[in-house]
């Protein structure tokens, strides 16, 4: 793999996309999991607490064990391999859905619930690492755009095949569907993926090679360099788009300020997600091709313009416009963002640098909702939108004035 003297890239073919179908599978089968279960988890919820409160608290207290978990699993990585961390992760998270099914107890299904998130933290977080293994800064984007589309199809199918469940059964069938999937990742893993960890002697060979992912080894320079700062802010921007906004203020905006029903804000979210897997192939050949700058910052500074146009303008066009702008601007920074910090993991300590990076990750996601909420509840939209807009504009900034390129023909 790689490319020649001459440049050219002979390192994405039809051999690389066979070799990815496990993992391409195992995207489409936990979002497809994760997907039923995205709105029967609070309803779930509800339905034994008839609280809105205490949904809010299993939120916010399931959060915190993504915090806990990303980071350990990145040593563990290093420590005893990719592949025992995926089987955990996976595992814990179809076993806890499976006891959520037999459930009806508040302090049961929320203690499933923490041990479950924890399990997705560690998933994600594992396989992450492998993919970093597996794929070089010449196929990387495009490897992770294909994981993306795998994952949106399952999200698609996901909630249609949780609506149908609940209307043909009874709500809490679809943690026993959502256990089924992942379970079946279990056998998916076991059976079809090997053991990525490079040993010390791959190290040691690829340290001098120009086309390696990144430093040899671990080391405090991996973090203080302006390259990180950059993808620590276009990281946390992600955060302020989907959970800051997208999951949170942006349904009651659109209901109280625009005058929209849910069925229509729906239909406008799934148009957004049917525009970034649109763009997420061509743009993780841009990224190979010409560097992950080239399609991260026109992303960022996408999705600033669709926060600032809702502040601006509360109205269907402004938010058609803007849900627009969000789809397409998802599908050029999400997997994008990811090859960035990939290509900046050493080769020895890659799991330990990776998890540390999700914990970045996490503790945004936990923080940036009561912050975007905070300031929509007490300044009102135009204010919240704003803020995220600028956030969003600066972060883009931050990639275009430091970052260092690290993949591509503009490569530092």
């Amino acid at each position: 793999m790689g490319t020649d003297r001459s440049g050219r890239d002979d390192a994405w073919n039809m051999k690389q996309v066979i070799q990815g179908l496990p993992l391409f599978f195992a995207f489409f089968m936990w979002s497809f999991g994760s997907g039923a279960i995205q709105l029967a988890r609070p309803l779930y919820a509800f339905e034994i607490t008839d609280s809105i409160f205490l949904v809010s608290v299993m939120v916010s207290i399931t959060g915190v064990a993504r915090i806990v978990a990303g980071p350990m699993t990145g040593w563990l990585t290093d420590r005893f391999g990719r592949k025992p961390l995926m089987l955990l992760g996976a595992g814990l998270r179809g076993a806890c859905s499976l006891g959520q099914y037999f459930t009806d107890s508040y302090v049961a299904f929320i203690a499933f619930e923490f041990i479950a998130q924890g399990g997705v933290a560690i998933f994600i977080t594992s396989v992450s690492v492998m993919i970093s293994d597996v794929t070089t800064r010449e196929n990387r984007g495009r490897f992770l755009a294909v994981r993306t589309l795998s994952g949106r199809f399952g999200a698609v199918a996901g909630p249609a095949t949780g609506g149908l469940i609940a209307t043909l059964f009874e709500l809490r069938h679809i943690f026993l569907f959502d256990s089924i999937t992942k379970f079946a990742i279990v056998v998916v893993i076991l059976l079809l993926i090997r053991e990525s960890r490079p040993t010390v002697e791959r190290v040691t060979q690829k340290s001098s090679d120009a086309s390696n992912s990144g430093p040899a080894r671990f080391g405090l320079r991996t973090f203080a360099n302006s390259t990180f700062l950059a993808l620590g802010a276009a990281t946390i921007a992600g955060t302020v788009l989907q959970q800051g906004v997208t999951f949170s203020i942006l349904p009651v905006h659109a209901y109280d300020s625009v005058g929209i029903s849910p069925g229509t804000l729906g239909a406008l979210v799934s148009v957004a997600a049917l525009l970034g897997m649109l763009v997420a192939y061509p743009n993780g050949m841009i990224s190979d091709r010409y560097g992950r700058k080239w399609s991260l910052a026109p992303g960022l500074l996408l999705l600033a313009f669709g926060t600032v146009l809702l502040a601006v303008s509360p109205t269907y066009a402004a938010l058609v416009l803007a849900m627009a702008a969000f789809g397409m601007g998802e599908g050029m920074t999400i997997g994008t963002t990811q090859a960035f910090v990939m290509d900046l993991a050493p080769e020895q300590g890659r799991g330990t640098f990776l998890g540390l990076w999700s914990l970045v990750r996490s503790t945004a996601s936990v923080a940036v909702p009561l912050v975007i909420g905070g300031l929509y509840e007490a300044a009102g939209p135009q204010a919240a939108f704003l803020a995220a807009g600028a956030w969003l504009a600066l972060s883009a900034a931050l990639v275009i004035a430091v970052a260092h390129e690290t993949a591509g023909r503009r490569r530092s």
